[in-house]
């Protein structure tokens, strides 16, 4: 009988390359994991992974049990899921990832929400930066992971997640005060003569800037890389150059202009997500759907105002 925690280290390995990554994605010992890992082996009774002094890879056999892992461990999520959902009473502990500007506009006042309308749900959050949150669910580090996804850009499908959308954010231009195309909203290609504040290679909002200033026939001049908007906003204050943001950024006090980007336009879409089929269980229920209500709050008449 094949144990599923066998089969959650094996992916783990499968999914960071190594064993130290993986011990410390699931708060094990690597001596733990390697040895978890040889039981599986002598379970199966044959070689899942091919060893050298400085790498491990999956033979074809452990690639193949690493593909029936992801249904299996996803079954047992929406097993439990199915059976909870029986319970009359909205109770447990759910640990929920946000990143600095969901936190900021609603996941927290749907956390606040949650503590009053259900007092025997304790919810837990942590910051967590998209690009870590994903492998984090997977890892069974968090339960509800919020992230996001750049047009442009877009993410991997991952059968072992289900996602909810919840939030459509446009991706604004930011100029310093008094440049020539501050009074309307701007077309990418007028800004190729422009020096640009950006994130950093890896970031979706640097590899959505790339993408669509090669469509538009230009290369950005990048004069500062930073993944923090903040920093990019001040950036642009200085008159150093130009640069993006989602729309919900807080920018407030910086004397900067924000306006509309048009051809083309740009959106982030904010979801959550969720280990797959683990989202039918009334407590998982009750924090998506206020994660879901306080988003939906967010029309456009209340993010935030362009300034000319």
């Amino acid at each position: 009988m094949l144990n599923t925690t066998r089969l959650r280290i094996l992916r783990e390995v499968a999914a960071r390359g190594t064993i130290i990554a993986a011990s410390e994605a699931l708060y094990l010992t690597p001596p733990a994991v390697s040895h978890q890992l040889k039981v599986l082996e002598q379970e199966m009774g044959i070689p899942l992974l091919e060893r050298t002094a400085r790498s491990i890879r999956l033979t074809d056999a452990g690639r193949r049990l690493v593909e029936h892992a992801e249904t299996i461990l996803a079954e047992c999520e929406e097993a439990y899921a199915d059976v909870v959902s029986f319970s009359i009473e909205i109770s447990g502990h759910i640990r929920l990832s946000t990143f600095q500007t969901a936190a900021q506009s609603f996941a927290l006042p749907a956390v606040a929400d949650i503590l009053k309308k259900y007092p025997q749900l304790d919810v837990v959050v942590s910051e967590l930066e998209p690009l870590r949150a994903i492998p984090a669910l997977k890892a069974g580090q968090i339960d509800i992971a919020l992230s996001h996804e750049w047009d442009f850009v877009p993410l991997p499908k991952d059968r072992g997640v289900d996602r909810y959308d919840l939030l459509f954010e446009p991706i604004v231009v930011v100029l310093p005060v008094g440049h020539p195309l501050a009074s309307g909203p701007v077309r990418l290609k007028d800004l190729s003569e422009e020096r640009w504040c950006v994130a950093h290679e890896s970031a979706a909002s640097r590899l959505a800037v790339d993408r669509v200033a090669q469509s538009a026939g230009f290369e950005p001049r990048i004069i500062l890389e930073s993944n923090y908007f903040r920093a990019i906003g001040s950036a642009v204050e200085a008159r150093l150059g130009v640069g993006i943001a989602p729309l919900m950024t807080d920018l407030r006090g910086l004397d900067i202009v924000i306006q509309p980007l048009i051809e083309p336009t740009m959106e982030r879409r904010i979801f959550a997500a969720v280990r797959r089929g683990s989202g039918r269980s009334p407590a998982m229920r009750a924090v998506l759907d206020a994660l879901e209500t306080v988003a939906g709050t967010l029309g456009p008449e209340s993010l935030p105002e362009f300034r000319p």
